[in-house]
């Protein structure tokens, strides 16, 4: 056993020399001043005009217009702005661990290294920062190149321009695994209207047909094959769907032929016009046999995406589910006045402060003045102005089936609005009464309370002057 002290003593002495030579350097190392790459103030992310990050031979240009980025190289596609600014917020987190003097090849691990070995020359990425000029002074413009990855999440960086024997910095790997490990597209926005704000039309072209979704204000209208008003609820979910839909990926890149995915000429095109730009949708064939998800292409822009069903059907909704089901779109606190016209009979009806008078002419000419319960008038006013309908149908008013035509009068006396009623044509045979605006759109209900006649009124004459 005593021929064994010897080595073994060797070994321990050995190993607690090399123990003693580490921790000084690396507590030297752990307590050094980390130190930031770029000052306070070189780089403002907010200020940004341009960002270039070139990796694997490609150049990825993305270009800030108004409160929007934009990928225009080597595709034209809406970029997602927050990771666009990151790029930013992660250079300017940067610190440097300690600096390199770059030196011959054959060095240990990170210490006077070539450019060449810790992938600095060439970079295997370089990112370029562009800021907008201020006034009095020229456009700022930042490049770092980023070289291989170390241990322990460092990596080699270095500001450019920068000479040969300049050295490099280590650095922690915040900038690189953004840049080297982030798949490019994934820079893309997949919003399929990038920064739509106040929408003011909306129109579906598809066969040769349009519907047109207008805002006129506070309310919307339908032009196009149904010109009539439009539901205000449903034409705000709308827009919020055309707010929220996004693309579910991204198919091809500057495709040969669009017509291979059917997009040339598209099945349908979603035109969508905000703040007095417009922006457009081309729709085109399912992605597969039997699924719902279809291609499409954003209009300007050279990559074709996949168009979720899901967002499909928002944003594409029946023309009738857009229809105001109300059968009239004027106000019943509006309302000052009513003539109802039933056949050869008319009433006529006055809002007073104190309720509603009446003028009633009779098919034998006569006429004679009274009152009619107000409570009975409000819920004609309710029936015609806030009960929704529970269907609605696109066809002509059938005139052989009219049994009253009311118009709405301001309080003075102006028509306002008319509303055509009939009898409802239900196969089922269940009773009911359809609303006709003038729009070539039947409001549909079923029993609902519609006093019209003098009697159902609650008409009482005006009594005789003695």
């Amino acid at each position: 056993m005593r021929h064994m002290r010897l080595p073994i003593a060797l070994i321990l002495a050995v190993a607690f020399g090399v123990l003693a030579w580490k921790a000084p350097r690396e507590s030297t190392e752990a307590t050094r001043a980390r130190t930031a790459l770029l000052s306070t103030g070189a780089l403002d992310p907010e200020n940004l005009a341009e960002v270039v990050v070139e990796r694997e031979g490609v150049r990825h240009r993305f270009e800030r217009r108004g409160e929007l980025w934009w990928q225009t190289e080597p595709v034209v596609h809406a970029a997602d702005g927050w990771s666009v600014r990151q790029l930013a917020v992660r250079a300017l987190k940067l610190e440097s661990v300690r600096s390199v003097a770059a030196a011959a090849p054959g060095a240990g691990e990170g210490e006077g290294q070539g450019l060449a070995e810790v992938g600095l020359d060439p970079p295997l990425a370089r990112v370029t920062f562009v800021e907008r000029a201020r006034a009095g002074e020229a456009a700022r413009t930042t490049v770092f190149e980023l070289g291989r990855r170390s241990l322990a999440g460092r990596a080699f960086a270095r500001l450019a321009p920068a000479t040969p024997s300049a050295g490099y910095e280590v650095v922690d790997g915040v900038l690189h695994d953004f840049v080297l490990d982030r798949d490019p597209r994934e820079f893309r926005s997949r919003d399929l209207f990038a920064g739509l704000g106040e929408v003011d039309r909306v129109e579906l072209s598809s066969a040769g047909v349009a519907t047109v979704l207008r805002r006129e204000g506070r309310s919307y209208r339908l032009d196009g094959v149904v010109r009539t008003r439009a539901d205000r609820e449903r034409a705000e979910e709308l827009v919020d769907a055309l707010r929220r839909a996004r693309s579910a990926g991204f198919i091809v890149d500057r495709p040969a032929e669009l017509a291979a995915y059917g997009l040339a000429p598209p099945a349908a095109t979603l035109s969508v016009t905000s703040g007095g730009v417009p922006a457009s949708l081309l729709i085109g064939d399912p992605v597969s046999i039997g699924a719902q998800d279809r291609f499409g292409l954003v209009e300007g822009t050279s990559t074709v995406v996949r168009v979720p069903a899901e967002s499909l059907v928002a944003m594409v909704p029946r023309v009738d589910r857009l229809v105001d089901p109300t059968g009239t779109g004027a106000r019943a606190s509006d309302v000052g006045g009513l003539e109802i016209v039933r056949g050869a009979e008319r009433i006529e009806l006055r809002r007073e402060v104190s309720g509603w008078t009446a003028r009633r002419s009779d098919a034998d000419g006569s006429t004679r003045d009274g009152a009619v319960d107000a409570a009975t008038v409000e819920r004609l006013l309710t029936a015609l102005c806030e009960t929704r309908a529970s269907a609605i149908e696109v066809a002509p008013f059938p005139s052989d089936r009219a049994i009253a035509t009311v118009t709405l009068r301001g309080f003075a006396g102006e028509a306002i609005d008319t509303v055509r009623i009939a009898t409802r044509s239900d196969p089922s045979g269940a009773a009911g009464v359809a609303f006709e605006n003038g729009d070539g759109v039947l409001r549909m209900h079923g029993a609902i309370e519609l006093p019209l006649s003098p009697a159902e009124l609650g008409f009482k004459p005006k009594p005789a002057a003695p």
